[in-house]
């Protein structure tokens, strides 16, 4: 990385933690949603400008990487002192922390039973979403809420500080696991200077921060082959929040004669650890709440939309159809992986795009947080294109640019809060120039495949490849 390069990324990071005292300036972000989304928008435009640096830095120091991590610590540090305004979740891990510590099971009583009056306060509990209903978190996340309830109890801030540090703890994790595929670190700022990142974990604080280490975790573990360690660290973020489970099979090494079901079997067991405790004491499903969160609706996508009123027409009323449908697509890519294996981890972590692709494309509840577990990927996979522009690496327009894009359009979906009603002009902008770069990306692999086979001259008794698949 060249010295004129470090000091416009230094300049950029200074702009951007000058963005986000700004947002903290604004107070409740939901009664100036659009001012919010003017500052986000802004960040964001700032943050793509010092991606596409990283993107041509091949060799970077550790005092540029330690400037990349600091004014990202920053950027966090500005929005730990802001009030959680954008969502309510966190009112819940506190709740539910205080719950734990006098002794009662998250998943027994609702916020609301009378059996829980002693408990309620002025500053938590009218802050708390769905009263009436118990908690939809597994159990390492109820673990999570009692110990950090336990060291700082009630302390709205000290949880925000959790979920941060975890976003930047997945950063340095990142670190070590582009050093090892080959790639120079300094792509790292492509996950850690996102503004999604900053305003839903130091802002927001939704566990899914403290998903990201572990997550991290566990594909870096499966490049350096450790599946016991991959199945541990999967485990443990799947007990976090569920939808790390779906990796699973596109992270197994099925063709390891040694240790095939070593990965799934320790997988199973780290879950079990983790909710064993729970079930032991709880009088009541520890599911709690989630067999009905499918029902719920926000930030529906045209396809959606569309797939729905298609269902409607051709008669299919069954619960949890469109649920039904993301499972058979995500089970069906998963039995091709696992009778096509990945030949390397690279293309093993690349696969993962898949059920993150069709719960993404298929999700009628799709809230802007959903999306941090693509950020990483994106920082790994964003290509640049054969242009440059001074000290710009402008990116590939391939698929990995698309997703990288929509992890700032997501941001749209809080136009929700201008009237409480979906905003129709900015669904269409959140989600279109994803389905057409999708298409474009999907449209260009095929002719490239067809144009192998065409022209392709394999060596004699040489089966020729059906369709090669790269994502």
């Amino acid at each position: 990385m060249t010295r004129s390069a470090k000091w416009l990324l230094a300049i950029l990071g200074i702009f951007l933690i000058a963005i986000y005292i700004g947002a903290l300036r604004l107070g409740d972000l939901r009664k100036h949603t659009i001012e919010f989304e003017w500052l986000f928008f802004t960040a964001f435009a700032v943050y793509g400008v010092a991606c596409f640096i990283s993107l041509q830095a091949n060799a970077v120091d550790r005092r540029a990487l330690f400037g990349i991590f600091a004014l990202a610590a920053v950027m966090q540090a500005v929005l730990i002192f802001s009030r959680p305004t954008l969502t309510d979740d966190m009112y819940r891990y506190v709740w539910d922390g205080r719950v734990q510590a006098q002794g009662i099971s998250p998943y027994r009583y609702p916020p609301n039973a009378p059996e829980l009056v002693s408990l309620r306060d002025t500053e938590i509990y009218p802050s708390i979403n769905r009263k009436p209903v118990v908690t939809v978190y597994p159990p390492a996340a109820e673990a999570t809420f009692l110990l950090l309830w336990k060291i700082v109890p009630d302390n709205v801030h000290w949880f925000q500080f959790a979920m941060a540090a975890g976003g930047l703890t997945a950063g340095l994790l990142l670190m070590g696991l582009l050093k090892d595929l080959g790639y120079s670190p300094a792509r790292a700022l492509i996950y850690l200077w996102s503004p999604l990142l900053v305003f839903e974990t130091a802002h927001a604080a939704h566990v899914d921060g403290l998903v990201l280490p572990f997550l991290l975790g566990a594909w870096w573990a499966r490049v350096r082959e450790r599946d016991g360690l991959t199945g541990f660290l999967l485990g443990i973020a799947t007990a976090m929040k569920f939808y790390p489970a779906l990796l699973l099979p596109f992270l197994w090494r099925p063709q390891n004669p040694k240790g095939r079901w070593t990965m799934p079997l320790t997988f199973v067991f780290t879950i079990g650890l983790f909710y064993a405790p729970y079930i032991l004491t709880s009088e009541t499903s520890v599911l709690g709440y989630l067999p009905h969160y499918f029902r719920e609706t926000f930030n529906i996508s045209p396809l959606v939309s569309m797939l729905n009123r298609l269902l409607d027409s051709v008669g299919v009323n069954i619960p949890y159809r469109l649920t039904a449908l993301t499972l058979t697509a995500i089970l069906v890519a998963a039995i091709w992986h696992i009778f096509h294996p990945a030949p390397d981890a690279e293309s093993a972590l690349r696969r993962c795009i898949l059920p993150i692709g069709i719960v993404t494309l298929l999700s009628q509840d799709l809230f802007a947080w959903y999306m941090l577990w693509l950020l990483p990927l994106t920082a790994l996979f964003l290509q640049p294109s054969a242009k440059r522009w001074k000290a710009l690496a402008l990116p590939k327009l391939d698929a990995w640019f698309g997703w990288w894009l929509f992890c700032g359009l997501v941001a749209l979906s809080y136009t929700f809060f201008i009237r409480w009603k979906t905003v129709n002009s900015a669904a269409l902008a959140e989600f279109i120039p994803l389905y057409l770069i999708l298409c474009v990306s999907l449209l260009t692999t095929l002719w490239n495949s067809l144009s192998y086979i065409c022209t392709a001259k394999p060596a004699k008794n040489a089966k020729k490849p059906f369709f090669t698949w790269r994502s």
